[in-house]
């Protein structure tokens, strides 16, 4: 008896962690830790993330036009809406979840329906800030390019060499 009466507990502890996952959204926006102007920080960036982080670390190396200046503006304020709008879309999402898992008996097919379409909104939130920063890398020049190229390359490189490292390092693994 004791199996069958934590077991609704069990799933909505289940919901709530897939809600914090799931209600993540794209991310920190600006500003919000990794360093001045940084777009994107916090958490582990996603390959969305990889172009704009990459472009940011290289803005001073690109030597910006005007015009690409004003794509720039642009997708950073693209990053900047696209964070506040996650942001009140987590709000909002945890006030459901914690309406739903306050009754005595709470429908997890609502929490499942709230957490597909946080989780829908999101991807179309993370789309468009690099879709933003896709249109100011289609303005530039070959060198430039080259430049963004070889910055995502070495991230690419860091993140396989720490996936290496912690998969070696035995880590999810359970001592023998």
């Amino acid at each position: 008896m004791t199996r069958f009466h934590k077991t609704p507990v069990a799933i909505a502890a289940a919901f709530l962690l897939a809600a914090g996952a799931v209600a993540a959204g794209p991310g920190p926006g600006p500003g919000s830790g990794f360093g001045k102007g940084h777009p994107g920080a916090g958490g582990p960036p996603g390959p969305a993330m990889m172009i704009e982080q990459a472009l940011t670390e290289m803005r001073d190396k690109l030597a910006l036009d005007t015009s690409q200046q004003v794509q720039w503006q642009a997708a950073v304020d693209q990053s900047r809406a696209a964070h506040q709008q996650a942001r009140s879309m987590r709000d909002e999402a945890k006030a459901k979840i914690d309406a739903e898992l306050a009754k005595a008996e709470p429908d997890l097919a609502a929490l499942a329906v709230t957490l597909d379409a946080v989780e829908e909104q999101g991807r179309a939130l993370r789309k468009s800030s690099r879709d933003a920063w896709l249109r100011l890398y289609a303005t530039m020049r070959a060198d430039q390019k080259a430049l963004v190229r070889d910055a995502v390359k070495a991230r690419l490189d860091r993140v396989s060499h720490f996936r290496e490292r912690m998969h070696g390092a035995g880590f999810g693994r359970t001592p023998s």
